[in-house]
C-alpha cells in the first residue's frame, strides 16, 4: 500500500498534520481439548489514519483497503477533526521519525508455520500431561504462531517498517479421583514455535493437577509470602503498567503522580522497560508513532526515575518522548511499556522457600485484574498455593485472598528477589519473597 499517497491526500483534503499506521497480522491457531479440536488461519490488514486540523485530532480505522475505502476513511477523519473541539494541549505529532537497531525479532519459520507444523507441538503438549501424572487429562488448550508487520508514515517522515513473530501455548489439566478434583494450567511463549517447551509445560500441568487434588482451604492469618515468578509478572502487569503511564499521571489516575525522584519501592527492586532487547518479547525498533525506542529505567533500586511518555504527553511537559507510544489501528497513541522487567536477584526458588518458617508459596491467582491501579490496592484470589513450614512445602492450599497496598508490600515487605526470571510477552519478573503479610483465608 502506498502510504505516501495517503499522507499527501490527507494534506490535500485539509489536514495540517497526518500519520498513517498499517498493521498486517497473520496467525495460525490450534484449539485443543484432550485432542486437537480445530485449526484456524487468519490474516488481517488494518489501517489507521490520524489527522490534525487546527489542533483538533481525529482517528479513523478501517480494514477496507480498497482505493474507495481509504478515500472514505480519509474524508471521514477530516470531517470529524473539523467539527471536534481543538485540544489546547496539542503541540505536534512526533517529528523524530527513525529506527533503533533491534535485531532478531522475526522468525521466518514461525511467520509461515502451518497447522501441520504446530500439530507436532500440540501432540507433544497433550501427551505429556499424563507423563506428569497417569490420570491427568488435558481439558483445554491452544498452540499459536503469529506474525505482525507494522508500517508507519507521517507528514514528518517515513515510511518505517518493523516485523516480529511470537508463538505460544497453554494447557489446562485436570485430575478426578476419589470424588475430588485437582486442576492446574501452564503456558509458554517464545519468539519461535520451535522453542516452545511443550513437554515441560504439559508435564508440569499434569503433575501439579495431581498435587492440588488434595488442596485444602488456607486459614486466616499472617504469613511470610512468596509469589512465584509468573504471579509476580501478572500482578506487575495489572498494577505497575498503568501507574507509570504519563497519560494516567497527567489525568490523576496514578498513585505515582508527582513522585519522580522519591523512593517508592524497596532498594532491592529495579524495574526497566526494555524497548530494544531482542529476547524481551515486545521490544521493537520504533514505537507506534515512528519514534525510536530505547531501554528506560523506571525504578532504580526503588527510586522512581521517570514515567513512560509518547509524544503528546511528553510535549505537554516540555519533554521528549521515551518512545513508548502504543496504539491500535482505530485509536490514538498512548504511552505503554514495551517489555517491563523487574530485574532478578540471585536466590533460587528453593533457597527462598528454605528461609520461610510459616508461609505460603503462591503458584497461581485469579482476580488480580479487579485490583485498583489508581490507588495501588491489590486484591488477588489464591487458587493454587503451598503451605510452608520450617522451610518445607507441607501441603497444597487454595481459596484465600491477598488484599494489601502493593506499594507498601514492595517498599517495606520485600525480603528477597529470586533469580528465576520468567519471560512473558510484554513483561518478565522473578519470584519475590515478602515478610509478614495478612491473608484472608477460610
Amino acid at each position: 500500500m502506498d502510504l505516501e499517497r495517503i499522507v499527501k491526500r490527507a494534506i490535500e483534503l485539509g489536514a495540517s498534520e497526518v500519520d498513517v499506521y498499517l498493521a498486517k497480522t497473520s496467525e495460525t491457531l490450534l484449539t485443543l481439548s484432550d485432542v486437537i479440536e480445530a485449526s484456524k488461519y487468519t490474516k488481517l490488514f488494518s489501517l489507521g489514519i490520524r489527522v490534525v486540523v487546527n489542533k483538533s485530532v481525529a482517528v479513523v480505522g478501517t480494514q477496507d483497503l480498497s482505493h474507495e475505502g481509504v478515500e472514505k476513511s480519509l474524508k471521514s477523519a477530516i470531517s470529524i477533526a473539523k467539527v471536534s473541539p481543538p485540544d489546547p494541549n496539542w503541540v505536534s505529532m512526533n517529528m523524530r521519525i527513525m529506527k533503533t537497531n533491534v535485531s532478531n525479532l522475526f522468525d521466518e519459520n514461525t511467520a509461515y508455520a502451518t497447522p501441520e507444523d504446530l500439530k507436532q507441538v500440540a501432540t507433544e503438549l497433550l501427551d505429556s500431561v499424563s507423563e506428569g501424572y497417569r490420570n491427568a487429562k488435558p481439558v483445554r488448550g491452544a498452540v499459536t504462531a503469529r506474525s505482525i508487520e507494522v508500517n508507519y508514515m507521517s507528514c514528518y517522515g517515513g515510511p518505517l517498517t518493523r516485523a516480529e513473530t511470537v508463538s505460544g501455548l497453554y494447557i489446562y489439566a485436570r485430575v478426578d479421583e476419589g470424588g475430588k478434583t485437582g486442576t492446574f494450567s501452564e503456558h509458554d511463549v517464545q519468539r519461535s514455535y520451535k522453542k516452545l517447551r511443550a513437554r515441560d509445560v504439559g508435564y508440569e500441568a499434569g503433575r501439579r493437577a495431581r498435587e492440588f487434588l488434595e488442596a485444602e482451604g488456607l486459614p486466616n492469618g499472617v504469613y511470610e509470602l512468596i509469589l512465584l515468578n509468573r504471579v509476580t509478572a501478572s500482578i506487575l502487569s495489572v498494577m505497575i503498567t498503568p501507574a507509570i503511564s504519563a497519560l494516567n499521571v497527567q489525568q490523576g489516575r496514578s498513585p505515582l503522580g508527582g513522585k519522580v525522584g522519591e523512593e517508592i519501592l524497596s532498594q532491592d527492586v529495579s524495574i526497566i522497560d526494555l524497548g530494544t532487547s531482542p529476547e524481551a518479547l515486545g521490544s521493537k525498533p520504533f514505537d507506534d508513532e515512528g519514534h525510536p525506542t530505547k531501554d528506560t529505567v523506571v525504578f532504580e533500586r526503588g527510586l522512581l526515575k521517570t514515567y513512560l511518555y509518547d509524544t503528546y504527553t511528553a510535549l505537554k511537559e516540555g519533554k521528549e518522548s521515551t518512545g513508548n507510544a502504543s496504539r491500535t489501528f482505530s485509536s490514538t497513541p498512548v504511552p505503554q511499556p514495551h517489555h517491563l522487567r523487574l530485574m532478578p536477584g540471585k536466590a533460587r526458588l528453593d533457597e527462598l522457600i528454605s528461609e520461610v518458617r510459616e508461609g505460603v508459596l503462591v503458584m497461581d491467582t485469579i482476580g488480580e485484574w479487579l485490583s485498583n491501579p489508581v490507588s495501588g490496592h491489590l486484591n488477588a484470589t489464591i487458587t493454587h498455593a503451598y503451605l510452608i513450614r520450617e522451610g518445607e512445602l507441607v501441603k497444597p492450599v487454595k481459596g484465600a485472598v491477598i488484599t494489601s497496598n502493593l506499594y507498601e508490600l514492595l517498599k517495606h515487605q520485600v525480603e528477597a528477589v529470586g533469580g528465576d526470571l520468567r519471560i512473558e510477552y510484554g513483561i518478565s519478573a522473578p519470584s519475590l519473597k515478602f515478610g509478614k503479610v495478612r491473608i484472608a483465608g477460610t
